[in-house]
């Protein structure tokens, strides 16, 4: 979502400020049963949404993530039928993440810019921490039919309120006039493509990706604030 690009190169950040990767909240104690089935759910979808993302869904079996989640392959099926049930989640994860950082920016205050660019840095930013980026969400094959067309519904409605806004943005004026459609595939190709080439140890962080991708942003659809500005009208001519 495999050629490496700048961020996957070799140079590290220092020992002292090392990322490191969050573990799986699998044995993290909670008071409510349900709230510990849906943590340890959420942990086995994560865990596979990073190993599907690194190798492929193909290449990951479920005695690969139960080893990584230290847990018995037995212990999974208790959350999921099989795999295909299981990348079907990942995909909803995904989705999940993206409305809640639309959520958040359509509830702030701001023009339709502001509501954009807050969109962009907080979606990055979940979906690098949270999911490590998985790049399973250009491939919707592996699941049932029934399935993909569950989650081509969710984009669809997700990509409609997403051009709502920039809409939004256009006619308070700090959107420049474009046909907002392209621009939300734009962005959104931009950022559904950071999983080929984001590596959560490499020199860039997801924080710092979503920095730089929002300067693109402004620079990409921000409307200038000298041509934001009303032109005055031009005097009358002398007779």
């Amino acid at each position: 979502m495999t050629t490496k690009a700048d961020a996957k190169s070799p140079v590290k950040v220092h020992s002292a400020s090392r990322r490191v990767p969050k573990p799986a909240k699998w044995n993290n104690v909670v008071e409510s049963r349900d709230e510990q089935y849906q943590l340890k759910k959420n942990a086995v979808i994560a865990e596979a949404s990073r190993s599907f993302g690194r190798r492929g869904y193909q290449n990951v079996s479920l005695d690969e993530i139960a080893k990584a989640l230290h847990v018995t392959k037995p212990a999974l099926y208790y959350y999921f039928k099989n795999k295909q049930e299981l990348i079907y989640e990942c995909h909803e994860l995904a989705m999940s993440i993206g409305d809640r950082a639309l959520e958040q920016a359509v509830a702030s205050e701001g023009s339709g810019y502001a509501r954009i660019q807050s969109f962009v840095r907080s979606y990055i930013d979940l979906l690098t921490n949270e999911l490590g980026a998985p790049a399973l969400l250009h491939d919707i094959s592996s699941m049932t039919a029934i399935d993909q067309k569950k989650i081509l519904a969710r984009r669809r409605a997700f990509d409609l309120q997403l051009r709502q806004v920039l809409e939004d943005g256009v006619r308070d004026g700090s959107v420049v006039p474009c046909d907002c459609k392209l621009a939300v595939f734009w962005f959104m190709g931009a950022i559904t493509s950071i999983p080929q080439w984001f590596n959560d140890e490499g020199r860039l962080s997801g924080e710092q990706v979503a920095g730089i991708f929002s300067g693109f942003l402004a620079r990409g659809i921000q409307q200038a604030a000298e041509t934001s500005k009303p032109k005055p009208k031009p005097k009358p001519k002398s007779a």
